[in-house]
């Protein structure tokens, strides 16, 4: 599906967006244009990317299918009030803005607006990582299935409510934090054990890259796996119950939890 994309914002947010869109062919570079005020960043994105930038980016916008707001929070009032009158009536507006909520653009461009929110998530450059979106009573199944293909370029999505935005921001969006800080972890507990730091690194890291295809490939629920390595009085049950001695799961459960309660309170 052709759709004419316009981006209100060029920082590191909207470029993420667009070199996956355009990475995995779901959109192109033609189709693409910015709206950015900083013309050395214009100029970097024509350049890097083949898309159109502009200062002014008024008149696209009127023709545009999709506008994606892709600026910080506090700059959003000032974007909706340049967007109304301007759109055209059956397009979707997108925001990836953190903490935006779909009431509050609906406010400025009316509650006859298609809307849609999503909170990226951080591991989009990978192709992995969820998306949470929600989308407003306007939105059909034409607009939706696109959004959804919109935002495959990123990884995968999940349609929830508004009100489970904080907890997504929370356990997934920082997800990746505990398995970087475990990796960082087991690499310490490797170096201890006696390889090289760069030998220990490179064992983590397949470690948790063929942990995550085999439970992605198979569906098993983590525990039926340690289960099966844990042989009865053997190596790995000795390093599991030290894990229970010292409060993993707990440690963990309560980190998410703390998280969970800090996103709900911003």
């Amino acid at each position: 599906m052709s759709k004419k994309i316009v981006f209100c914002g060029g920082g590191n947010m909207a470029e993420g967006v667009i070199r996956s869109l355009l990475q995995r062919e779901i959109a192109k570079a033609g189709d693409i244009t910015v709206s950015e005020l900083n013309p050395q960043r214009c100029d970097y994105l024509k350049e890097t990317y083949g898309v159109e930038a502009l200062v002014d980016a008024s008149a696209a916008m009127k023709t545009a299918d999709m506008i994606v707001i892709a600026v910080l929070p506090k700059i959003v009032p000032v974007v909706l009030q340049s967007l109304v009158g301007v759109v055209k009536e059956d397009a979707v507006v997108l925001s990836i803005a953190a903490g935006v909520k779909i009431a509050s653009i609906e406010e400025v461009l009316g509650a006859d607006r298609k809307v849609i929110r999503v909170m990226p998530n951080t591991l989009g450059q990978s192709g992995n990582g969820h998306s949470a979106v929600c989308l407003n009573a306007n939105i059909n199944e034409e607009d939706k299935a696109y959004a959804l293909e919109f935002l495959g370029a990123l990884g995968q999505t999940i349609i929830l409510p508004e009100s489970m935005f904080g907890e997504f921001t929370a356990f997934s969006c920082s997800g990746p934090m505990w398995l970087y800080q475990m990796a960082d972890a087991l690499v310490d507990a490797g170096v201890y054990a006696g390889f090289s730091r760069s030998d220990a690194k490179k064992m983590v890291i397949k470690n948790m890259l063929g942990v995550a295809m085999i439970l992605d490939e198979t569906g098993d629920e983590p525990k039926e796996r340690v289960n099966e390595m844990c042989s009865p009085g053997g190596v790995t049950i000795e390093g599991y119950k030290s894990l229970v001695d010292e409060g993993f799961a707990s440690a963990v459960m309560t980190s998410v939890d703390k998280a969970v309660k800090k996103a709900n309170a911003i």
